[in-house]
């Protein structure tokens, strides 16, 4: 033994290391006293954990022995492997092997006979491929920085904690060696936060196929006291002693040998093909030029004779060949599509959405449904019980206090102390903070106004000797404590027509027990429903009395003929009130308007459902909408499930696979893009199924992984900001895809027309390169990170999934054709009228300083342009939002500098002399008359046909109502807190 602990952080490695020979590390868990005599050599205490006197001290000696429960980065690759990665682009390495060949033949047989400078083209070609390179590298790594700060997000959560007795949560990175840490299946506590040994449970079982592979779940106990971190709880409870945390764990040595990878999503598949298809446009446009330009050639040649320089023409061909390929092929739209992701997923956990998989972002713009929980979700997840029945005596808000019999008393809080697994503490503001279940807590707090301590009931209650553990399924749960007295008894509490149905007495006011008959049951039911109706949750509370009571016996065993939780008396049924969130009448609204179907998934009573339901503006009997309970649902076939579909509102008393179900046939035959809420461990199979899986933040870890989005607040209305940033993600791709394709078919458009008039190409290489990174780079970050607005939630979704959904709309081609009609027209008159026009007279056509012009006038008609595609629905003014956009002014102005800086003192490098005042302003004043041509072609939207929308039955499209450039002052207000 050394240090300040009875081990050292060596020899509890060596410890935890023989968890792959059992017998050896039960041998020297035996040696070193059980878990009981292990927690006090890591200075702990099986029972009570570890001091809040030591956790004072943040923990400073046990963090330098043991480590801290942070988990190693994951191999990504450094900047320089990223930058070998982008250069290995087939387009760059042709355009490399040419411009080396430049540089010597530049250097060997110079044009101007001046060896000083014959290698610049071929040189400023090759840094320019450096700069390109250089870009895309730190892009790609700042992406990859970022999903490593979001892994590292997604490691921390909440974790349940034994410290000085007391229950408490805390950060899993602040989890200790020596800590004790409670693990419950089915709650949010339900993962093995770090490597641990089994100290007491119930039923405790374990799924470890994350780490073993086996499928079969491993049930715990002091035989097979191993626990692994990152596996999680699929059964019971219990509580372990943490052994291993961070890089010493399991889990933390197995993240060392992964790297990060980053699936394509479904509209980063469609950009591919679309890019696959531009490029091929490009090669034959650039293979045609090439052709073109060497009949030219070879006609010179017959006519002038060959010299050896004319074979650097070759290669000027061969090289504006290669990089009208390079600027034809969209390199662009990758990175516009990672930095709209990235920028949204930034800004989407201030909005309390945390996003794991990136092709939820987008996705989630194009939702149809919403399947939504109840409970927290759309409630406030607050719950207090506001009436009820205490065995035959009504109780309100006014006399919750209603308890006066001593023996009822002590049955009711005895009952709620201790069959719970929840706990309250009070936070440093003086309110109370719930730990575990809200439905549990409500009634802790019950018992609280009654005058009792249930801490104080808790320990000094008798023996537990039996968990039957609550589940979505078992919609109860049941604690059997060992009496001083003799004999047993069962506490139960559960949904309350269940409770009710396995009751055969009821517990009075005064302590008498009489029969639980048809006519008292029937009041008892009408009860509830009465609750039910004012859209309260219902609970019931019984208990049981055994003489005797087999440990080993199972609830739901077939062959007992007298099962434990039966025969019950009932003490109480409470309501419990959970008031809506403010905001969701609102937000469904907005669902509504944005053509998503909402639908409550709640495992509540009917009533209770239906009235919160329609309070959210979720259920409309009236107009024909359907609620109905998961045992109907699941009795029905699909095609008559598929009837319902369309007026399906509400399900109650809902089972896992009845969500599930509901999915699926959402998908298929319907064809809706879905998403889906939920929070325990049986909603997984619904959150995989889902196009979406939102899981919420108090959920289980098993939903979290399961799940596309993690609601950190549980709020609907969070949901429905996830659903705007998806639209914002798809239209500001939308909005890049235009400008970009207007760039590209005006460039290629002049190349080509230039070099078969034989005017000559009066785009040069370098300076389509410029054109190509304003394109890429430039408009990617201005265009990409556009803020969103609520007004996207005024038009139907688009089902980006669906394979025959177009990206491009009829007003998008419309802009796109119409600008570089536009943008060529005007180039072409500059190179083909303009010398021959008076105030033109001065310049000599194809010279340097006449391709001048018209480099700078094609610029400016993309700095303008890039203004006009931040609209991309048709509306009229493009200008909205424009001016508190810092982020898109700012890369305006960088562009402008820049372009500037080339016209004027980029003469050697780009081949461009300084222009006079009257250029700059025909430059200027090409790219500025764009805008209004921008409005002219906008408003052929109202001739045009509308676009097929695979989102909604009858294929409508967006609404008119974007056009008149109005916006709410909501809108105002989430633009400027967000910018």
């Amino acid at each position: 033994m050394s240090g300040p602990f009875g081990l050292s952080g060596s020899e509890l490695e060596e410890f935890c290391d023989l968890k792959s020979e059992p017998s050896k590390m039960l041998a020297k868990l035996d040696e070193y006293g059980g878990p009981s005599g292990l927690a006090d050599l890591l200075r702990s205490n099986a029972e009570t954990g570890l001091t809040q006197q030591e956790a004072d001290t943040k923990f400073s000696e046990r963090r330098a022995e043991f480590g801290e429960n942070i988990y190693p980065a994951k191999k990504s690759k450094n900047i320089v492997q990223l930058w070998i990665i982008a250069w290995k682009d087939e387009t760059i390495i042709i355009l490399t092997i040419a411009a080396f060949i430049a540089l010597i033949l530049g250097v060997a047989f110079p044009e101007d006979g001046n060896r000083a400078t014959g290698w610049i083209d071929g040189g400023a070609i090759i840094g320019a491929v450096v700069l390109v390179c250089t870009v895309t590298a730190i892009n790609d790594y700042n992406q990859e920085r970022l999903f490593r700060n979001m892994e590292k997000d997604k490691e921390k959560r909440e974790i349940k904690v034994i410290r000085d007795g007391d229950p408490v949560k805390i950060n899993s990175v602040d989890l200790q060696v020596g800590d004790i840490v409670e693990i419950q299946s089915g709650q949010q506590f339900d993962k093995v936060p770090a490597d641990g040994i089994f100290i007491d449970g119930n039923k405790l079982e374990i799924d470890e196929s994350a780490m073993t592979g086996e499928p079969v779940a491993v049930k715990k106990n002091h035989e097979k006291p191993f626990l692994l971190s990152g596996c999680q709880a699929v059964g019971g409870s219990g509580h372990m002693l943490v052994t291993a945390v961070g890089s010493n764990s399991i889990w933390g040595k197995t993240l060392k040998a992964l790297s990060i990878d980053f699936d394509d999503t479904p509209l980063q598949k469609k950009l591919g093909i679309l890019a696959r298809n531009i490029g091929l446009l490009g090669l034959f446009v650039a293979v045609v030029v090439f052709i073109v330009l060497m009949v030219y050639w070879v006609i010179d040649i017959i006519l002038h004779g060959f010299t050896p320089t004319s074979l650097i023409h070759i290669l000027d061909f061969f090289i504006i060949a290669i990089t009208i390929i390079v600027v034809a092929v969209p390199e662009g739209l990758p990175l516009a599509v990672t930095i709209a992701l990235a920028y949204s997923m930034k800004k989407m956990v201030k909005d309390n959405n945390f996003v794991k998989h990136l092709k939820a972002c987008e996705t989630m713009g194009g939702a149809t449904d919403i399947c939504s929980d109840k409970t927290g979700t759309l409630t406030l997840n607050r719950m207090e019980v506001k009436q009820g029945y205490l065995g035959n005596q009504f109780f309100d808000s006014d006399n919750v206090n209603c308890a006066n019999n001593d023996g009822v008393k002590k049955i009711l809080s005895e009952g709620i102390a201790i069959n719970t697994t929840a706990g309250l503490e009070e936070k440093e503001d003086g309110s109370i903070g719930y730990v575990g279940y809200p439905t549990e807590c409500s009634l802790l707090l019950w018992i609280k106004a009654m005058g009792l301590d249930y801490k104080q009931i808790r320990d000094n209650a008798p023996k537990k000797v039996k968990v039957f553990e609550f589940t979505s399924a078992r919609k109860r749960m049941s604690t059997v404590i060992e009496m001083e007295d003799g004999g047993y008894r069962l506490y139960f509490k559960g949904a309350s027509e269940i409770t009710v149905a396995r009751c055969t007495n009821v517990l009075t006011p005064d302590g008498d027990i009489v029969d639980l008959d048809d006519d008292f049951k029937e009041t008892l039911l009408n009860n509830i429903n009465e609750m039910a109706s004012q859209g309260f949750r219902t609970l019931g509370l019984a208990y049981r009395d055994f003489d005797t009571f087999d440990v080993d016996e199972d609830d739901e065993d077939e062959e007992d003929d007298d099962p434990p939780e039966q025969k019950l008396t009932l003490v109480a049924l409470v309501g419990i009130e959970d008031p809506i969130r403010p905001e969701v009448p609102e937000a469904v609204a907005r669902c509504k308007k944005a053509g998503i179907t909402v639908r409550m998934v709640t495992g509540d009573n009917i009533l209770t459902a239906k009235k919160i339901a329609e309070e959210c503006g979720i259920y409309d009997e009236e107009n024909g909408g359907i609620a109905i309970e998961g045992h109907e649902f699941a009795k029905l076939t699909d095609e008559e499930l598929d009837e319902i579909i369309p007026n399906l509102q509400v399900i109650a008393r809902c089972q896992p696979n009845d969500k599930e179900r509901l999915v699926s046939r959402l998908m298929d035959p319907f064809f809706h893009l879905v998403a889906v809420t939920g929070d325990g461990t049986n909603d997984a199979p619904a959150l995989k199924k889902a196009h979406v899986g939102c899981a919420m933040g108090s959920g289980t870890e098993v939903a979290k992984e399961a799940a596309d989005i993690i609601i950190l607040d549980d709020n609907f209305n969070s949901i429905v900001l996830a659903v705007m940033w998806g639209r914002s993600i798809f239209d500001n791709i939308r909005k890049f895809l235009q400008f970009q394709l207007t760039v590209n078919f005006g460039a290629l458009a002049i190349s080509f027309i230039g070099a078969v008039t034989r005017a000559g190409t009066p785009l040069r290489a370098l300076q389509l390169l410029w054109v190509n990174l304003i394109m890429d780079s430039m408009g990617a970050l201005a265009l990409a990170t556009e803020p969103p607005e609520l007004k996207m939630l005024d038009r139907p979704p688009i089902n980006v999934w669906h394979k025959k959904q177009r990206l491009l709309s009829n007003v998008m081609w419309a802009n796109m054709l119409g600008q570089s009609a536009y943008q060529v027209g005007m180039l072409c008159l500059l190179l083909y009228v303009y010398p021959y026009m008076p105030f033109g007279s001065h310049i000599e056509r194809r010279s340097e300083y006449h391709f001048t012009l018209i480099f700078n006038a094609f610029v400016w008609c993309q700095i303008f342009n890039e203004i006009n595609s931040r609209k991309v629905n048709g509306e009229l003014n493009c200008l909205k939002g424009f001016f508190t956009n810092y982020m898109f002014i700012s890369i305006i102005l960088i562009t402008i500098f820049l372009q500037v800086l080339i016209v004027e003192f980029g003469s050697i490098v780009f081949k461009t002399t300084g222009l006079g005042f009257q250029e700059w302003v025909i430059s200027i004043l090409v790219g500025l008359i764009g805008m209004p041509v921008g409005v002219f072609l906008r408003l052929s939207k109202r001739v045009l046909p509308k676009d097929k929308n695979y989102a909604v039955d009858d294929g409508g499209s967006f609404n008119d109502e974007e056009e008149n450039g109005e916006e709410d002052e909501f809108d105002n207000g989430y633009e400027s807190e967000n910018d």
